[in-house]
């Protein structure tokens, strides 16, 4: 599934220029502060990439699922209907 989504995820201009801008802002921090101070800022943009990247990849899973949803719901026989689903849901309500 990884190898999937960075075949079809493309980077929009805007990504690319937030990124320069976190790398122009870390370079500021990195000459400002102290030794401990420098590990630090590793470690919390460390979580933070880490944190995206499984948040990328939930936000792809979640996608390809409701893409095959999608896709079984069209090739069902006879087809889904909504209005149907609610009178069965109608009806599973009103015998209880």
């Amino acid at each position: 599934m990884i190898a999937l989504q960075r075949r079809f995820q493309i980077p929009s201009e805007r990504s690319e220029e937030l990124r320069q801008e976190a790398r122009a802002a870390y370079d500021t921090l990195h000459d400002t502060l102290s030794r401990e101070q420098q590990k630090l800022l590793l470690r919390l943009i460390d979580a933070e990439n880490s944190y995206r990247d499984e948040e990328k990849i939930d936000a792809f899973f979640s996608g390809f699922r409701l893409a095959d949803g999608v896709r079984r719901e069209l090739n069902e026989i006879p087809a889904f209907s909504c209005e149907d689903e609610d009178e069965k849901q109608g009806a599973k309500y009103s015998s209880q």
